[in-house]
């Protein structure tokens, strides 16, 4: 099997594993919020959001340059630093909630107490991201689909339970992931050739490691930051309503964005390969090319029918009490299409070892989120949001296009495939 064949399976897989997971996740986030309400969804967004980024924090970019490592060079002894790093780095992170959690403002004991007992799922969330970061970098879409398919059905299952408070929910979420980790070790075990013996220098590489990974964790750390800025903002500046509404509408808009994150997921392995593959530079930028035109028409599409449909959809998922998260779906909706430039550019950029530009852009963006947003949250609440994290991600969209137009276009070295992908 050639390989823009197995890019096309591991598209599919992909694609399968976004519906089914991104589907149980719709369920359980609308489940949750009629549960909850929108003070109670609030406080599980804001810890959501804070764990979002301590997962991206602690894992420090290792899933990234592994996968690529291993679709490149087939190389996996990096596994077991990879994991000392993440569970080193939990600790910490876990150590520092459990003393400082309770300085958050604007938050009750209930919701600091379930933080904590939150923060705890970082522990099996490290050995689950390793083990994944195998079955992608070994590109085994069906053992990954399987696995997020399972850990989404077992979240759904939770929120069905008759009653529960935000601490039995962070108990039962941290359970989940345990078993999510124990399945993807013994998958891999199984399934991932000399996955056992790559286990048996742990300290060998560490160093060398922590040196590569920093750039590129940077990157994921300010991409966080920047994804979850708004709902910290929004609960610290004005509350768990208001960050219950944004919220809301956020994961409406993270739901649509599924078959991108799927072909996204299937590429940048495809991206980090193409860099070796000088017998197939010219087959590859074609298939680029036609995955970058397909996924903007899709983002335009989706796009204009969430800014159409906001007020039937918002109604019909959340109801009556959710109203007003209707016109902060209307405006986030749009942030499909600069998502997309963003996302594959970012992939590109890192598959090409070219970090320093996504950095920038980054940087960049966040900047002007937190200004924005300090600025049109007391005026205008989660529709102040919604606009200044709008404006952030096309900010970071021009960005992007320029550096990749800067380094790629004016230097006229087209056709090099030690620039690949570049083709748009």
């Amino acid at each position: 099997m050639n390989q823009q064949t197995q890019l096309g399976k591991n598209t599919l897989w992909m694609i399968l594993s976004r519906f089914g997971a991104q589907g149980l996740t719709v369920v359980f986030t609308i489940v949750l919020a009629r549960r909850l309400g929108s003070a109670g969804f609030g406080e599980y967004a804001f810890i959501a959001a804070i764990l979002y980024v301590a997962n991206t924090l602690t894992t420090f970019g290792t899933d990234m340059l592994i996968i690529r490592e291993i679709a490149a060079q087939n190389n996996l002894s990096r596994l077991s630093a990879a994991l000392i790093v993440q569970l080193a780095l939990s600790a910490l992170f876990i150590t520092l909630v459990w003393i400082a959690g309770s300085s958050i403002p604007n938050q009750n004991l209930e919701t600091i107490t379930a933080l904590k007992m939150y923060s705890l799922v970082l522990i099996p969330l490290a050995f689950f991201t390793v083990f994944t970061t195998a079955l992608r970098g070994k590109q085994n879409m069906g053992a990954y689909t399987l696995l997020n398919i399972v850990v989404a059905g077992l979240q759904v299952g939770i929120v069905f339970l008759s009653r529960f408070s935000i601490m039995d929910l962070a108990v039962f979420l941290v359970l989940v992931q345990t078993i999510a980790a124990i399945a993807a070790g013994f998958i891999c075990a199984i399934t991932v050739p000399n996955f056992i013996q790559a286990w048996r220098e742990p300290f060998a590489d560490l160093p060398r490691l922590i040196r590569e990974t920093a750039p590129i964790a940077f990157i994921a750390l300010l991409g966080m930051l920047y994804q979850r800025l708004s709902v910290t903002m929004l609960s610290t500046m004005r509350g768990p309503t208001d960050a219950g509404l944004f919220s809301a509408a956020a994961r409406m808009v993270e739901a649509s964005k599924g078959i991108h994150i799927a072909v996204f997921a299937a590429l940048y392995p495809a991206m980090a390969f193409a860099r070796t593959d000088f017998a197939n530079q010219n087959r590859w930028i074609q298939t680029f090319k036609l995955s970058w035109k397909t996924l903007i028409a899709a983002a335009m599409v989706g796009a204009l029918i969430l800014s159409i449909f906001s007020a039937p959809l918002t109604a019909l998922l959340y109801g009556s009490q959710f109203d007003a998260s209707a016109n902060v779906l209307g405006i986030l909706g749009w942030m499909l299409i600069p998502f997309t430039i963003n996302t594959y550019l970012t992939l590109s950029f890192l598959a090409a070892n070219k970090e320093r530009f996504v950095v920038r852009a980054l940087a960049v963006s966040l900047l002007g989120l937190l200004i924005l947003n300090l600025w049109w949250i007391p005026l205008k609440g989660p529709e102040g949001a919604a606009w200044a994290a709008l404006s952030a991600e096309s900010i970071q969209s021009v960005i992007l296009l320029v550096s990749e137009r800067v380094k790629f276009g004016i230097r006229g070295k087209e056709n090099e495939l030690s620039d690949l992908p570049r083709e748009i």
